[in-house]
């Protein structure tokens, strides 16, 4: 999808920028009253708000909201995003586990696997495992939440993994 959209959005860098943020946060579109409307799950905001948060006019805003309204494949994707809670800062304040995971190449397949492998062995629940989209971030990496804090020799285990660069606990 991503693809798809950073080719319709190419000669609009302003716009390509908005609908970045839309997507990393989830925030989906919906027509009201005739009008296209951008939403945090139930909560509509508003074009202003967007435009100060990320630095640009709000005609641009406005401009993105559209392109994405003419373009079926953009306006279906964009009508079915949702939020998600993100305990990566929050998650070791709750007494979970929080680790970071850098990867070599984000897009290589079975760094998370591996992973998950390795934290299962010890018998340890997953909370929570969050990605970034090497297409949309700079430095990709993953968050995964435990139900309990790892341990030094599950966190030398998991560098061992293959892909993993490194890992920060949080």
């Amino acid at each position: 999808m991503w693809d798809y959209a950073n080719k319709v959005f190419e000669p609009f860098p302003a716009e390509k920028k908005i609908i970045q943020k839309m997507i990393s946060i989830g925030l989906s579109i919906r027509e009201l009253d005739d009008e296209i409307k951008i939403f945090c799950d139930e909560i509509e905001i508003k074009p202003n708000s967007i435009a100060r948060a990320y630095n640009v006019d709000r005609r641009v805003v406005i401009n993105t909201l559209k392109r994405i309204k003419e373009n079926k494949q953009l306006y279906d994707f964009f009508t079915n995003l949702k939020p998600v809670a993100d305990f990566s800062d929050s998650g070791s304040k709750m007494g979970f586990g929080v680790i970071e995971i850098i990867p070599d190449n984000a897009a290589k397949p079975g760094i998370i696997s591996g992973v998950i492998s390795v934290i299962s062995k010890y018998n340890i629940s997953i909370r929570q495992v969050i990605t970034d989209d090497p297409d949309l971030i700079e430095n990709p990496k993953a968050v995964v939440v435990t139900s309990t804090q790892l341990s030094g020799d599950i966190i030398r285990e998991i560098k061992k993994v293959d892909g993993v660069k490194g890992i920060t606990v949080l």
